[in-house]
């Protein structure tokens, strides 16, 4: 929970709740097919930090009713309710576009006071997600934390001034587009930086001549066509590995083995090699490895990577292959060569099998292979070490100027919410002045939350997938036959969340909750099914 002694003292505070109207989106059933629609809805996918994502927007039934409820307007503001814990409140803002859609109950919808601006409620929003306000206040199942709707709207929220806070939204708005230009920049340069290395291979070792045909002649290359078959020593053919590499030796006699997950984009991750027993080593010994051998994966990465000294003697397994390079061709050109794109294009037209695409050794022994003068060679692949190396770095620096900017855009939002430049910019105007501005914005929110609450509450029609509720004193844990109970008169799955309300437990409950859901699950007294990435049903077995 935050202290609001860190916002400024002459501001005023209220719950989350008074701020404005915090409510969960409609429940996603198989009951959820009569009304109009489908209609479009916003579910924890869609929506990022300050930004939502429309390219892939589910759709289900909303009744007329509902579609009152859950209607969003331009200025409301989602926030992530389930999501893992360290982005959990996750919160942007709906902007209007498209113009009609929906939202699910995995997310909350904080629809701001008059006297609050949508956009300062979501940078306070972005401050506590920041900084671990909500997830703080989460409950966490099994891999998702919950923020919790009551937990969330108990939270307490900073009142400005209506001018403070257009001013700090200005501030906050200019920074934010300053910092957003710099990393959109550094995902440029990233992206090109990674595009230039296998298009300069192509330009230096192929130019703009196509693959030619191993054994004809091109007037136009230095050299001449042969197949990956004819440039390997000849006691070394080109194979694959351990077909069974059996279970991971331990102690200092096991030989370490390469597998495909082990192949980066021109190098060997040799901190998470697994190794094998010297017998079945041994019986594989036409697969032992030697320094300046290329490695080729050939089960969905093609990844290329040469043998460095430290692994000489080691093993591959079945989905990489091996290729030795006979002693007129260079490792290293030969490597740039295979990691060429329109190498890459050549092995993936060769492709087969869907569900684990892989080749077959003689797609990696007919690839036709540019054979120069061992001299030009060494020469070229010098060249394109040196420029790949450079790219190497600046892709490095940039992501690391990326990362730089993500700690200032957090450590901004804070600033401007309340912290140093929402101080400075509220000190602009006389203290007392402040205070007035602010109790007065204060006492229309508190008329309007106190108007709400005398107000009467529409009656409406319980779901025919929802368990009628009583008026009871809430629980302070769930017990297996109440929760057996509660199932049997529900006409349908039902949520956790529909579930537990239904309880009438307290939120201190959570913990014994699912350990009772765990239980009953394992005896086979209900079933919890994941229809889709995003909802839970529970059900009670007949």
């Amino acid at each position: 929970m935050i202290d609001v002694s860190v916002y400024p003292s002459s501001w005023e505070s209220c719950s989350v709740g008074e701020a404005g109207e915090a409510i969960v989106g409609q429940q996603r059933t198989p009951e959820a097919t009569h009304g109009n629609g489908p209609l479009p809805y916003l579910r924890v996918a869609n929506v990022h930090d300050d930004a939502l994502d429309l390219n892939d927007l589910a759709s289900m039934r909303f009744t007329e009713v509902a579609k009152e409820r859950y209607r969003l307007r331009d200025g409301d503001i989602l926030l992530c309710e389930g999501q893992s814990r360290e982005l959990v409140g996750r919160a942007a803002l709906y902007r209007g576009e498209p113009e009609e859609i929906y939202f699910q109950n995995t997310v909350i919808r904080f629809r701001a006071h008059d006297e609050i601006l949508p956009e300062f409620a979501l940078l306070v929003f972005r401050a506590y997600q920041y900084s671990g306000i909500f997830s703080g206040i989460a409950k966490a199942t099994t891999n998702i934390a919950h923020l919790g709707l009551t937990r969330f709207k108990e939270l307490p929220f900073p009142i400005p001034p209506r001018a403070t806070q257009e001013e700090i939204v200005d501030t906050a708005r200019s920074v934010q587009s300053s910092i957003d230009a710099s990393l959109s920049g550094l995902a440029s340069l990233i992206s090109t930086a990674m595009r230039m290395p296998s298009e300069m291979r192509d330009l230096v070792l192929l130019g703009d001549r196509a693959i030619g045909e191993p054994q004809s002649e091109d007037p136009t290359l230095p050299g001449k066509w042969l197949t990956a078959a004819d440039i390997v020593r000849s006691d070394a053919p080109i194979v694959y590995g351990i077909t069974q590499p059996g279970p991971e030796v331990t102690d200092e006699g096991g030989i370490p083995y390469i597998r495909g997950q082990d192949l980066r984009d021109g190098y060997i991750a040799t901190n998470a090699l697994r190794h094998t027993s010297p017998a079945i080593a041994e019986k594989n010994a036409r697969a032992q490895l030697a320094t300046g051998d290329v490695l080729l994966g050939i089960i969905r990465s093609l990844r290329v990577a040469i043998v460095p000294e430290e692994l000489d003697g080691a093993h591959i397994t079945q989905g990489t292959a091996r290729i030795r390079p006979g002693e007129e061709i260079d490792s290293s050109y030969l490597a740039h060569w295979m990691r060429s794109d329109a190498v890459q294009a050549w092995f993936r037209s060769r492709l087969r099998g869907i569900n684990m695409p892989r080749l077959n050794l003689r797609d990696v022994q007919i690839l036709p292979v540019p054979v120069r003068e061992i001299t030009e060679q060494v020469r070229l692949a010098r060249i394109l070490d040196v420029a790949t190396e450079g790219l190497e770095q600046v892709i490095a620096d940039a992501n690391a100027s990326a990362k730089r900017l993500r700690v200032l855009e957090r450590d901004a939002v804070e600033s401007c919410a309340y912290g140093a430049v929402a101080w400075t910019i509220t000190n602009r105007i006389e203290p007392n002045r402040q205070r007035e501005l602010a109790q007065l914005a204060m006492s229309r929110i508190k008329a309007a939350s106190t108007m709400e609450d005398k107000s009467p509450k529409p009656r409406t029609r319980n779901p025919s997938n929802s368990v009628p509720r009583k008026k009871t004193t809430q629980q302070s844990g769930a017990e297996q036959n109440q929760v057996l109970a509660v199932l049997s008169q529900a006409s349908g799955p039902v949520t956790p969340e529909d579930l537990y309300r239904n309880l009438e437990l307290e939120d201190s409950a959570i913990d014994s909750f699912f350990v009772v859901l765990r239980k009953l699950s394992q005896e086979g007294r209900i079933s919890i099914s994941r229809p889709n990435d995003s909802d839970v049903h529970i059900e009670r077995i007949r």
